[in-house]
């Protein structure tokens, strides 16, 4: 009868322990899954800064534009108002990959697309030109810049001021 009382205590000691594993184990796990579920992948390129780097006045009337980061950083607004021949716009826009994943800049989308002859007729004979960023890989944290110039060349247009508005949007894809 002593053993069977000794061989229950000790059973009872063996279930007891086995309980707190098991316990401890499903702590652990649900810790582990609970990070797992909170790294889910991230992807955010947007827009961050917009400076005006440089100015040039191609008479005695100062040109004029504006710029504008809207949408969370997803679009850029910008108006200008160029008078005379050799007026001349650069910017920066700083371009940051907030997220979790790499991402690489797929294209730089221009609203409208001065680029194509039908809008190009509307600003003529000024120029938009854009540094070619398509194709590069933005690591996560990391930041990268694109140029805009907007220039108004000697040409055999009558000389005249321009007022046109601009947009640029990001199309990026997780690298």
């Amino acid at each position: 009868m002593k053993f069977i009382k000794w061989l229950y205590n000790h059973l009872i000691v063996v279930l007891c322990l086995t309980i707190l594993c098991v316990v401890i184990g499903f702590i652990i796990l649900a810790l582990v899954l609970k990070s797992e579920r909170n790294s889910i992948p991230v992807f955010d390129v947007s827009f961050v800064d917009i400076k005006k780097e440089s100015v040039v006045k191609g008479s005695a009337i100062e040109p004029v534009a504006t710029a504008n980061i809207l949408d969370g950083g997803q679009k850029i607004d910008m108006n200008f108002t160029l008078n005379s021949v050799h007026d001349e716009f650069t910017y920066l826009v700083t371009i940051e990959n907030k997220g979790t994943l790499p991402a690489e800049i797929v294209d730089i989308l221009q609203s409208p697309d001065y680029s194509i002859q039908t809008f190009q007729n509307m600003i003529a004979p000024i120029s938009i030109s854009l540094s070619d960023i398509k194709g590069k890989v933005i690591p996560v944290g990391a930041q990268l810049t694109l140029k805009i110039i907007v220039y108004y060349p000697p040409s055999n247009f009558e000389v005249q001021r321009k007022d046109f508005s601009y947009s640029i949007g990001i199309i990026a894809k997780s690298h």
